[in-house]
């Protein structure tokens, strides 16, 4: 369970900047890659329902739903635990790749990648 929470957390960066619509449409059908100081990985997919799936590093998988209220974006776990949110970056397209703080202040690749 805390790999799962951490990989919320630390994956709940991956989206920072001003406006929501642009990257979070760019998701949908495509995969979120999130690489970590360590080399590990997650990988995210966002629906167009606010809802997500994807793998944690080390393979465990994760579920839930994603808001967004202004410029933050929340994944919201289905266990009741406590959202994760972060800012949402906003200009990104498939293929693209940035570098962002995670929530514990490491810094992270992220990455858009084209299908699933």
């Amino acid at each position: 369970m805390k790999k799962l929470v951490a990989a919320l957390t630390l994956g709940a960066a991956l989206i920072a900047g001003p406006a929501f619509a642009g990257t979070m449409d760019n998701t949908y059908g495509n995969t979120i890659v999130v690489t970590y100081p360590n080399g590990a990985q997650a990988l995210y997919f966002f629906n167009a329902d606010g809802s997500f799936t994807g793998t944690a590093p080390g393979g465990s998988q994760m579920a839930g739903t994603y808001t967004a209220e202004g410029e933050n974006l929340c994944l919201i776990p289905p266990n009741g635990q406590a959202p994760q949110c972060t800012t949402i970056a906003t200009d990104k397209n498939v293929g693209d790749t940035w570098t962002q703080s995670a929530s514990d202040g490491s810094q992270i690749s992220v990455e858009l990648r084209a299908g699933r």
